[in-house]
């Protein structure tokens, strides 16, 4: 396998010790990128133990979580990339699993199912928080159904992509997915191989009051970008779901 993990960091350090246990339990990774976007307290402490193992960079600033995940891919020696949030965890073998399910259906991009923990339990998800593979466009123009902690991609893939929008500070993996999406076959794994986690309450998502404009706003930006190079069926999914999330943030506002 030639595989990278990076774990971008801010201020959760009574999570990390357990997502970079959860990743050296897989049994072939290249290496672990944690990258520190200047949380207050320097998680270099936690990750000490680790080293070598364990690559630890942190930013000069707090700049997102955007730019850290670009930035542990830029120090990335992999071909293969996989990202996982500092307070979720991999289950044994999720990163041989999913490594291999790419290799053998030549996918460059692949996402897995998950579970939810919340308060000390596991819930059941949303009913409308199905996921997809395949040619997924029209399916993920309403909300965000890649987890960033389930997906894996070509290192080669991702920087032609120009990789995670770093002015955002929320939704960056919806906008990230679209993009992607455009041209490539999305690999799915109904398996839920990682445990997606809020022990705490300040998940980005949450300061976001009205989250719903804030894909408007990635939407509208986006047709004006990629429009011409959309299937005449996805553009017209685009234009309805623009038109639905205008109707909502007016009743919002």
């Amino acid at each position: 396998m030639s595989l990278s993990v990076i774990i971008p960091i801010y201020n959760r350090r009574c999570q990390l010790r357990d997502a970079i246990d959860s990743v050296l339990s897989q049994r072939c990774i290249d290496e672990i990128i944690v990258v520190d976007d200047f949380s207050d307290e320097l998680s270099y402490k936690d990750v000490n133990q680790y080293l070598p193992s364990v690559r630890y960079f942190r930013t000069d600033e707090n700049k997102g979580v955007s730019t850290a995940r670009n930035i542990g891919v830029s120090l990335s020696k992999s071909e293969y990339i996989a990202f996982l949030d500092s307070d979720d965890i991999y289950l044994p073998l999720k990163c041989n699993h999913q490594y291999r399910f790419m290799l053998d259906n030549e996918y460059k991009i692949s996402h897995t199912n998950e579970f939810w923990y919340r308060e000390n339990r596991f819930i059941n998800q949303n009913k409308d928080m199905a996921r997809y593979g395949g040619e997924i466009f029209s399916k993920i123009l309403d909300k965000c159904r890649v987890s960033p902690s389930t997906l894996m991609i070509e290192k080669k893939l991702f920087q032609s992509a120009n990789g995670f929008d770093e002015a955002l500070r929320v939704c960056e993996d919806y906008e990230l997915l679209l993009r992607l999406s455009i041209d490539n076959i999305i690999g799915y794994i109904e398996d839920r191989l990682t445990i997606k986690r809020s022990i705490t309450d300040d998940q980005l998502s949450k300061s976001i009051k009205y989250i719903e404009s804030v894909r408007l706003n990635i939407l509208e930006d986006f047709r004006r970008k990629y429009l011409d190079q959309l299937k005449l069926e996805d553009s017209i999914a685009l234009n309805l779901e623009i038109e639905r999330k205008l109707n909502i943030v007016k009743k919002i506002f």
